[in-house]
């Protein structure tokens, strides 16, 4: 089969445009539909973006392709970081594919623990029944708070002007579609709108565009190595059987996972809503409250560990 762009030999279907595509026509169409997302705002001189980096495929792909576009680009500074959640095995073998990238493409790493930063290690807020004290259900909802706040906190350091996430496609309608599903209407409105404040780093979503096998696709084609074990917490999710069903869906209907996203994007269109951003007392980070919600769990886990050496 040849592909429809060039005329070479086709070595991929793409469903949902109907496409027969070459690697190289398949690398330059994930790397068109990136420069998109990101638009010539933020492609330009004198610009530093923090690149939130896991080891997986996205982050790992995404790093790839802002490297290749930000190449050429005067004065453009580029500074990964890694958050090291203190999950035993799962961390240190991501640790290994992150420094090792990092490495052969001259790119700025911090590592970020869980430890130094909040005095515990995931696997000890869960074996040790914290979760349940700090009332949070899963071990995702605390990690993924502390993440952004740490990411976020990092990113203001080095002076971002940008934080880039790996999210592909499917993070996208995943996260729409479970709040849809829970009536999560602030989440919804919150999750499309940016907070505009000095101690926020502007988020950028580079891989907004590409479902996670395409993802997967880039990073087999270009010979990225990424840590293929999934997080053991992950399987025990709400949005690990949300992805199951929106792939269900794919496969019946190809290119529903553009069409979420598309009409959730309509949808932010007709709604006005602006809320009234605080800073946390403790940290000065924006907030909804008085104090964020790192910021209370923190203050939460130094009571129970109090409580624990009496």
């Amino acid at each position: 089969m040849k592909c429809d762009y060039c005329g070479n030999e086709a070595f991929y279907y793409q469903r949902y445009s109907n496409k027969h595509i070459c690697k190289e026509c398949f690398k330059k169409d994930i790397e068109r539909r990136v420069k998109k997302v990101l638009g010539r705002k933020i492609i330009k001189n004198n610009v530093k973006i923090g690149i939130g980096i896991s080891g997986g495929k996205d982050s790992l792909v995404m790093a790839h392709i802002l490297k290749k576009l930000f190449k050429h680009i005067p004065n453009a500074k580029l500074i990964c970081f890694f958050v090291d959640e203190g999950i035993k095995d799962f961390r240190e073998t991501a640790k290994f594919y992150v420094e090792d990238f990092c490495k052969k493409n001259k790119l700025k790493l911090k590592i970020i623990k869980f430890k130094d930063e909040i005095g515990y290690t995931l696997d000890e807020i869960v074996k040790n029944n914290y979760l349940k004290e700090l009332n949070i259900g899963k071990p995702c909802s605390f990690c993924g708070v502390v993440r952004r706040y740490l990411l976020n906190k990092y990113a203001l350091k080095e002076r971002c002007d940008y934080l880039a996430i790996g999210h592909n496609l499917d993070d996208f309608c995943q996260t729409i579609i479970m709040n849809y599903i829970e009536g999560n209407i602030k989440n919804i409105i919150q999750f499309g709108k940016e907070i505009d404040d000095d101690k926020f780093v502007k988020r950028i979503k580079p891989l907004k565009l590409i479902p996670e096998d395409e993802v997967k696709i880039y990073a087999d084609i270009n010979k990225i190595e990424y840590q293929k074990d999934p997080c053991p917490y992950s399987s025990i999710s709400y949005r690990h059987k949300i992805k199951e069903i929106i792939k269900i869906l794919e496969e019946e209907k190809p290119g529903i996972k553009f069409s979420i996203l598309k009409g959730y994007e309509k949808l932010l269109k007709y709604i006005e809503f602006k809320e009234d951003i605080k800073k946390c007392k403790i940290c000065s980070y924006p907030c909804s409250g008085e104090i964020c919600k790192v910021c209370l769990w923190l203050k939460k886990l130094e009571q129970l560990n109090k409580i624990n050496k009496n």
